[in-house]
């Protein structure tokens, strides 16, 4: 997210996270907008998004915006998910999926990270607005918990309160809540947290 008042808007609908964009291939980039004068609470953790970031630029935004965590959507190694652990920054390493996934390549970052978030495999580094087949999951066995992301939208709600994901920890929304990017339909996000919510 960007926009100030779009921000504010949604921080009242009490989400779990908040994620800014700090990767400036991304249409969705937060750029100069990083001065956004949003009083954000506490019970909401402040998320940034890097895609094969410098550490040294990583930390200087953690700085910036008091990020509680980074995710990390590159091919970022997992030294240099150790090298931030380290430094006491919160992780959560981004897998793209397809259906060759094979679950085995994570297993050297579990020490190293909070929580995993997996999301589909495309040319871009995420906000595709692509679902992977969540049946793969099936195949997930670690203790860590996870984060499902890729094409998610109002629509999938059923299937998510269905699912059989005992270390599913959170849902990423993104593509399928935007009038336009970076730009989140505040009325749809208010309807789905209030149904995830709810028994």
């Amino acid at each position: 997210m960007r926009d100030p008042d779009n921000i504010r808007r949604v921080v009242e609908l009490n989400p779990d996270y908040i994620g800014f964009i700090l990767y400036p291939g991304s249409k969705r980039y937060l750029g100069n907008n990083y001065k956004l004068s949003v009083e954000i609470p506490e019970s909401i953790s402040r998320i940034g998004v890097f895609v094969n970031a410098l550490i040294p630029d990583v930390i200087e935004w953690v700085n910036k915006l008091g990020l509680n965590y980074v995710q990390l959507h590159g091919s970022e190694s997992a030294e240099y998910c150790m090298e931030l652990n380290n430094m006491d920054i919160h992780v959560i390493k981004t897998f793209s999926v397809d259906p060759q996934f094979d679950f085995l390549v994570i297993s050297d970052y579990s020490k190293w990270c909070d929580y995993f978030l997996f999301d589909t495999k495309t040319r871009l580094y995420g906000g595709s607005g692509e679902q992977f087949d969540w049946s793969i999951l099936r195949n997930y066995t670690y203790n860590k918990p996870f984060i499902l992301s890729g094409g998610i939208g109002p629509g999938d709600l059923k299937s998510l309160k269905q699912m059989k994901a005992p270390a599913l920890h959170a849902i990423d929304i993104n593509s399928k809540f935007e009038t336009c990017p970076g730009l989140k339909d505040v009325l749809l996000i208010k309807e789905f947290i209030t149904n995830m919510r709810s028994e």
